[in-house]
């Protein structure tokens, strides 16, 4: 089986003291204990890989790169063995999340090399940039399931994304097509992607029951997913009338709630920047890759992404900053009183 494992490449990020991702210690991560890290972009660099089952972990010889891929401006040739080399808990003081070592098998011992972390937490589970996060624990030979691993954000199938024709499924929607932006009317999708996951806790899908957010049928959307708020009360609390607002914030136990059981099919929609669209009828995100620079990029992500996007290529690629101000959760619940 092939399954997608998204990265951040060593180069992408600041370890304080000096220092570095590679197993110096019997590949179980203990040196970084005590260490910050900061992820200085939101490059999530997707790698695909072949496996003979559905985890992605230490020691496991089967797991092999699908194609060429590149990180940090050195490409490894397809078939080469990856794996999970430790994960390690870290936080901003408030918030922990798992982020695991991802090991290309390319040196002698194999552990002596770690070429980037992947992030453990469903669609949307990544870590902030530009915030140091302390290391507070380590463990060495992990094993996640692939489907556990983060993801970009996503819309849920079957919903239905306003367009110039019409509402239509985000299933059907393709490069090419038009939909309705907030700020530049019909716009190109440029990119499209989809996936299926286990709707469990953390990443089952919020769904808004019909009438909570304006929404006429069921909304459903991955937890990071940001919805657009306005008014007086989003000016008060962060200097601009608009702002987005991750769809777990909403969360009240009534018509706001995780939905869990089963799977759950997410999608995401790529633009040549990102846009405020519209979903059952609520202005919610597109996909917002954050910068990704040349060696931050596989030959599958070349070939699907960049064919229609050269922009993101370049000695200072970007994509651009969020369409409006992203707020935390206690903003959210504020700007949401009645």
């Amino acid at each position: 089986m092939a399954y997608t494992i998204y990265i951040l490449p060593e180069g992408q990020m600041t370890i304080s003291g000096g220092g570095q991702l590679d197993g110096v210690t019997q590949g179980d991560g203990r040196h970084l204990v005590g260490k910050t890290i900061t992820l200085d972009s939101r490059a999530w660099q997707p790698v695909v890989i072949n496996d003979d089952d559905a985890n992605f972990q230490d020691n496991d010889g089967s797991q092999r790169l699908a194609s060429p891929t590149t990180i940090d401006g050195v490409t490894f040739n397809a078939n080469a063995v990856v794996e999970a080399e430790y994960s390690l808990q870290v936080t901003d003081g408030t918030s922990t999340w798992t982020v695991v070592g991802f090991n290309v098998n390319n040196s002698n011992p194999s552990y002596g090399t770690v070429e980037a972390l992947a992030f453990v937490g469903g669609p949307g589970g990544f870590p902030p940039s530009g915030v140091p996060l302390t290391v507070v624990s380590n463990k060495e030979g992990p094993n996640f399931a692939a489907a556990n691993y983060a993801t970009p954000l996503c819309f849920v199938r079957g919903t239905l994304i306003g367009t110039p024709t019409g509402p239509r499924p985000v299933e059907d929607i393709r490069a090419g097509d038009l939909v309705t932006t907030m700020d530049n009317g019909p716009m190109p999708v440029i990119w499209r992607s989809a996936r299926v996951w286990p709707a469990v806790a953390p990443f089952a899908p919020v769904l808004f029951r019909p009438g909570a957010i304006g929404n006429a049928r069921p909304l459903r959307l991955s937890p990071q997913h940001r919805l657009h708020l306005s008014g007086w009360r989003v000016e008060l609390h962060c200097g601009s009338d608009e702002a987005l607002a991750p769809a777990c914030h909403f969360v009240n136990g009534r018509d706001v709630v995780f939905e869990t059981g089963g799977e759950v099919e997410y999608h995401h929609l790529m633009f040549d920047q990102h846009q405020i669209i519209f979903a059952e009828g609520v202005a919610a995100e597109s996909f917002h890759p954050g910068a990704i620079a040349l060696n931050a990029l596989d030959q599958a992500a070349r070939d699907e992404l960049l064919t229609l996007f050269p922009e993101l290529l370049g000695e200072e690629p970007g994509f651009g900053g969020l369409a409006r101000p992203a707020l935390r959760a206690s903003e959210t619940r504020i700007c949401r009183a009645a």
